[in-house]
Order: structure tokens, then C-alpha cells, then sequence
């Protein structure tokens, strides 16, 4: 069986999103009062331990991170890197058109894998008002209690800091579902059963998937252990070179057009106990390779600067 690595005893290389959970290892407890609380994420997340206060940082010797490479962007420096405003909620999808048709039998924005339908890009969220209307949700700000709507279009700034149950929901929302962890397989692995969604062999920079440096450390300005309970803040996603919109990296694109899947942003799958794949725009191997990259470290109540999805649905005949 494979053994994968410890949300906080990875905290110094990628930070929780980067994690998940050996079978050796206790693994840290996240408050989650209600669904809108970060887990091990935001800046009110509260989070316990085991009893013994630790976490066996330990990784089984199969499972030992590339430290040398992981550590290079881990310099501090003297302030936060971004002037951006934590309380500010930008709406850089507003101005987005309609969601493109779907293949045949599938609802906007989706391709026709197989007998299920897939979103072709990375969700991101409307607001569904009280009369009815929508309007677009930020994408750096995760959606707590609000009614919202997924969506699946090109040239969008996908919807980070999401939990797994606020993605099922927004999914069931737009008449769509989480998909399976084997439809997302598909789907990122084509018919083929490649290993990254455009073949066997690794094209770096073809997708989302390698920033030097991590986003936490170069907003807070330090790679201090404080910053890792600080992964929910609205405004790491808001550096240049983090998440990219919708279909950018051109060449990150399965065998049915289906782009991104391998990172830019973790995916949720409905796996009742929690489960993100594809990696994201910091790391695409830790956990596996690109469409093989798992974390199951978290329960569907987490939610952070890297965690996404997209929906699926069954084709229509």
C-alpha cells in the first residue's frame, strides 16, 4: 500500500495542501465548527494534535520528498511580498461570458468521456442570490455559508479555498456532481492510461506545476512555522505565478480537451472521506505524477489557497 506523507510534517516544504496521511503517522486534528471554518487552513482555523503534541515527521523510506529542491524557495526575506487587501474581495470573472456548449449529451462547458460528461476547465463560482440572480463569487475567498453555483468556461480565475462538501454542493447546484475518483482517472489518464494527461513522459511547464518559490513564504515575507496555519488567506492566490485562468498553459489538455487537470489547482473527487487530485500550481509529484498525484490527508471539510474541483455528470443518451 502506498504510504504518503503528513499534512504538517510537510509543512515546511509545500504547506498542508501538499500533505496527506501515512498509515504510520498521527495525524494533526482540524476544528472545523462549521463548514465555512478552514481546516488547517485559514486564520481561524484552530488546530489540536495527538495527545503526545506531536506529529512523527517521519516519512516511510519509499516516501521521501525531494528536500533539496523543495527547500530552494524557502528563503525568507524582510516583509510580505504583496500589497494586496486582505479584506478586499476581487471579482476578476465578472466580466466573463456565458459558459461555451457541451459536447453532445453534455450540459455547458463539459467533454464527453466514456458514458460520463466532465467540466473542461476548473470551476469557479456564481452566487446565487436570494431572487434568483447570480453574480459572481470571488475566487480568493472560500464561499463558507453562501449559496454558489459552479461554472466551467475558459479564461477564468478558477475557485480556490473550496472544501469538498462546498464543491459537491456547488456542483449539485448547476445539475452536475462531484465526479468519482475512477471518472477523474479517466478523464486526466485518457484511453491510453498515460501517467500525465498529454502522454508518459513529463514535460515540465507544459501545466501549472512548478513554482519556485512557495506563495506562503513570499507573502508573509518568512518561512516562520506560524504561516502554515495561515493557508486560507485570500490573498496568496493573488501573487503572480500561482493560479492560472482557465485553459492558459495551453498544452495541459487530456485526449478528450479536457485542460488542467494535472495542477494549477487540487481537485476534490466525491470520495466521502476526502480525497484531491492533480496536484497544484507548487508541486505535481510528491504525492504521485501528475494525473496519479492523490492526497487523502484531509476529510470534505478542508479548504485552502490550493484546493479546487470540477463536476461531472452522466451523459445524456
Amino acid at each position: 500500500m502506498k504510504v504518503e506523507l503528513p499534512c504538517l510534517a510537510l509543512a515546511a516544504l509545500f504547506g498542508c495542501a501538499a500533505a496527506a496521511r501515512p498509515e504510520s503517522a498521527p495525524e494533526p486534528v482540524a476544528s472545523t465548527p462549521n463548514d465555512g471554518a478552514a481546516s488547517a487552513a485559514g486564520g481561524d482555523a484552530v488546530v489540536t494534535f495527538d495527545a503526545a503534541g506531536t506529529v512523527d515527521a517521519k516519512p516511510a523510506p519509499d516516501a521521501t520528498p525531494d528536500t533539496t529542491a523543495a527547500l530552494d524557495g524557502l528563503v525568507a526575506t524582510d516583509a510580505p511580498a504583496s500589497t494586496c487587501d486582505p479584506d478586499a474581495k476581487p471579482q476578476p470573472n465578472a466580466a466573463s461570458a456565458a459558459d461555451p456548449p457541451g459536447a453532445p449529451g453534455c450540459g455547458p462547458g463539459m467533454a464527453a468521456v466514456d458514458a460520463f460528461c466532465i467540466d473542461r476547465w476548473e470551476a469557479a463560482l456564481d452566487e446565487v442570490l436570494a431572487s434568483g440572480k447570480t453574480q459572481p463569487w470571488s475566487p480568493y475567498w472560500s464561499p463558507a455559508k453562501a449559496k454558489v453555483r459552479a461554472r466551467s468556461a475558459p479564461g477564468l480565475v478558477p475557485q480556490g479555498y473550496v472544501s469538498g462538501t462546498q464543491a459537491a454542493a456547488a456542483c449539485l447546484e448547476a445539475g452536475k456532481r462531484l465526479c468519482t475518483d475512477t471518472e477523474w482517472l479517466r478523464a486526466c489518464r485518457g484511453p491510453q492510461k498515460w501517467t500525465y494527461p498529454y502522454g508518459n513522459a513529463l514535460q515540465l511547464g507544459t501545466c501549472n506545476d512548478h513554482r519556485a518559490k512557495h506563495p506562503a513564504v513570499e507573502y508573509f515575507g518568512t518561512a516562520a512555522s506560524w504561516i502554515w496555519s495561515k493557508l486560507g488567506h485570500p490573498c496568496i492566490n493573488q501573487l503572480a505565478q500561482t493560479e492560472a485562468q482557465t485553459g492558459a498553459f495551453s498544452g495541459c489538455v487530456s485526449a478528450e480537451q479536457v485542460h488542467d487537470l494535472m495542477g494549477n489547482l487540487h481537485e476534490w473527487t466525491a470520495d466521502p472521506a476526502g480525497t484531491f487530485r492533480g496536484g497544484f500550481y507548487v508541486d505535481t509529484k510528491l504525492n504521485g505524477p501528475g494525473c496519479l498525484y492523490a492526497t487523502t490527508a484531509h476529510d470534505v471539510g478542508h479548504w485552502d489557497y490550493s484546493t479546487g474541483f470540477r463536476c461531472c455528470a452522466d451523459k445524456k443518451k
